[in-house]
């Protein structure tokens, strides 16, 4: 695949085969994910890769922790228009074929919680600061971790549910203060025939999001 096609054929994927994935892959999707750009090559990033028990305790933790976390912040806020239509139309279009490969509402947002069940979870770090330059930057390495994934028959899943629980999930791992827990990407083969892997999605047309200025 060129680069274009990496792009665009690139999805989220919510069901997985169960084997790991060999950790040389895993390690250079990471490595493509070092080449992002970076603010003076600063590169304020860490990474932590977890299967087995491992992955089974931190899952747990979210499990247990969610709820509360959940009631003590407004963690997602409500999106504008028109972020809000598109946000409903892909999860009335994720429940809908949910249903139709078995699974309940309900337990759909529980695999969330647990990385759809993938057999390795990974975890983006950065170190705090007051201004946005590490977010962005580590912003640009999880893009292209997801891209490497899906260009070496990889499957991701960005999953902003995973840190709810952050400071939870950083204790448990022994990351410090000074650091930031930014996102949890599930990773793993896809799984065959499953439709929460293969449904229609779009995007909205250049066109309408676009103002072309001096040309």
């Amino acid at each position: 695949m060129d680069l274009i096609e990496v792009i665009t054929t690139r999805r989220s994927i919510r069901a997985f085969e169960k084997a790991v994935p060999p950790r040389k892959l895993i390690e250079e999707c990471l490595a493509a994910a070092t080449w992002a750009p970076s603010a003076t090559n600063r590169q304020p990033w860490e990474f932590v890769v977890l299967t087995g028990a491992a992955l089974d305790e931190l899952n747990e933790i979210n499990r247990e922790n969610f709820a509360l976390r959940m009631n003590a912040q407004a963690a997602f806020g409500d999106p504008p228009e028109p972020l809000r239509s598109r946000q409903q139309a892909i999860m009335d279009t994720l429940l809908r074929v949910a249903a139709e490969d078995g699974i309940v509402p309900g337990e759909v947002f529980e695999r969330s919680l647990r990385f759809f069940d993938a057999p390795v979870a990974v975890y983006f770090v950065t170190y705090k600061s007051d201004d946005e330059q590490y977010l962005l930057s580590i912003a640009a390495a999880i893009d292209n971790f997801l891209l490497a994934a899906h260009a070496r028959g990889l499957g991701t899943c960005w999953l902003a549910v995973t840190i709810i629980c952050r400071e939870d999930v950083k204790r448990h791992l022994k990351i410090g203060d000074d650091k930031e827990l930014v996102a949890g990407v599930a990773l793993g083969y896809p799984k065959a025939g499953c439709r929460l892997n293969s449904f229609e999605r779009n995007r909205e047309p250049v066109a309408n999001i676009t103002r072309w200025l001096g040309f």
